[in-house]
């Protein structure tokens, strides 16, 4: 039977919005009603829908207004603390989600712009756009069932979206949240956190994950630990777009050698330290120090960012910079082409780009966090090294430049089976027929 499905995102391009697009896709080819109700629209299909919000004056009361209205008195809406709008704090931890007590949405104006009333919604990343107090809103307008998408851990912090170790996700943030930097302040990540748990019960908010490590993630944490099965849906790969077809004149393309060794690695921002571009550097010296140079000679470093660290430029072995690529089209070429995808990410609920690697065939090395966690296994696709262990990462990078011919054609093989299995379309359709019954 077909469902209305609302799909909340800020955006609907890049990273955690593209994401979002491609759940809307998904639950359109599955013959659902969807829209995406998006801040920054950018794209030009008609199912997504921009929301305004109205001023006062153009506000008028509906049929809609008093459903909304009567439901909102149920609602406890007293603050315990105003949330400041800016905060100090340490950028690593990306505390984007600063105020979870706010209202940023009128209900009646996005559920007009959405066109129906949802039987399901879910949600990724709305970061200056609406948070949980807002979802609490639309959910005793409508009652429809509430799903958020961890496209990293904010749906289960006080406001950060890594954690870099801190646990304050499992107990219950609180007065030492290290994200925060000035005392008086940290409070804050406490209000935020317990608001969220509040509104998470009273609306019964369900948890899909993104990759290994936000399932585990949030199979520990204090909001959702409760909830039955949590699903996880690995990326989302479109594996029509995304695949190994042309590997086999993937090279050529790009004008590169047969007879050379091609590492790609790249983030949209390599100056990040979740991106862990420091142990990648370690890495590539070890394996310096230890290839004869015949073999040196052969490896060729692929870049793909918007920024290059400066230190690369100690890094001996050949390097070739590409500029961030956003036409999947080209980008699934340059992956094939490609002989190893390296990931070193030490802090990241992704990436994205290490299944759209092994989509295309190509094997990966990387630490052991984000999708890594249970789409890269040992001696079948790619390795895994303990997070910032250089030598290790050093090591399974040696392994993939040193298969036969036979054995990397076994690796590819197996890099696309994992998608196919475990993050293509198809593998989602099955997951969200189970949750739309």
């Amino acid at each position: 039977m077909s469902k209305k499905v609302l799909i909340l995102s800020t955006g609907d391009v890049n990273g955690a919005y593209e994401a979002m697009y491609k759940v809307a896709h998904i639950m359109k080819n599955m013959g659902h009603e969807v829209a995406m109700c998006v801040k920054h629209k950018t794209k030009n299909e008609e199912f997504i829908k921009a929301y305004s919000h109205p001023s006062p004056v153009a506000i008028q009361p509906g049929l809609l207004a008093k459903v909304v209205n009567k439901a909102k008195t149920k609602l406890s809406l007293t603050k315990p603390q105003e949330v400041k709008k800016t905060l100090s704090t340490d950028k690593k931890y990306s505390f984007f989600s600063k105020d979870e007590l706010s209202e940023n949405i009128h209900v009646e104006s996005l559920l007009k712009a959405v066109g129906f009333i949802p039987d399901f919604i879910f949600v990724g990343m709305t970061i200056d756009f609406l948070n949980t107090t807002d979802l609490l809103n639309i959910y005793n307008a409508t009652k429809a069932k509430i799903y958020n998408i961890t496209v990293d851990m904010n749906h289960f912090t006080g406001g950060c979206h890594f954690s870099w170790g801190c646990e304050g996700y499992i107990r219950g943030c609180d007065e030492t949240c290290p994200a925060i930097i000035k005392e008086d302040e940290k409070i804050i990540a406490k209000i935020n956190f317990d608001r969220k748990y509040s509104n998470a019960q009273k609306a019964n908010f369900q948890i899909i994950a993104g990759s290994g490590l936000t399932l585990e993630q949030a199979q520990k944490s204090k909001i959702y630990r409760e909830q039955e099965t949590i699903y996880n849906i690995n990326s989302l790969i479109d594996t029509q777009l995304l695949n190994d077809r042309n590997k086999s004149i993937a090279k050529r393309i790009f004008s590169l050698s047969d007879d050379r060794f091609y590492i790609l690695t790249g983030a949209q921002n390599m100056e990040d330290p979740r991106k862990g571009f420091v142990y990648l550097m370690e890495a590539l010296e070890i394996l310096d120090r230890e290839l004869p140079q015949e073999l040196k000679n052969k490896i060729v470093l692929l870049v793909v960012s918007n920024s290059v660290n400066e230190e690369f430029d100690r890094v001996t072995f050949t390097k070739q910079k590409i500029d961030y690529i956003k036409d999947y089209r080209l980008l699934a070429l340059l992956y094939q082409a490609a002989d190893l995808f390296v990931n070193s990410s030490i802090e990241d609920s992704g990436p994205m780009m290490v299944s759209e690697a092994l989509a295309c065939g190509t094997p990966v090395v990387g630490f052991d966090t984000g999708v890594l966690i249970n789409m890269v296994i040992d001696d079948y696709n790619g390795y895994k090294a303990p997070l910032k262990d250089s030598k290790k990462l050093a090591e399974g990078i040696k392994k993939i430049f040193e298969l036969n011919k036979d054995a990397y054609q076994t690796f590819s093989k197996n890099a696309v089976q994992q998608v196919e299995e475990f993050s293509s379309y198809e593998y989602a359709e099955e997951i969200f027929a189970n949750i739309l019954k």
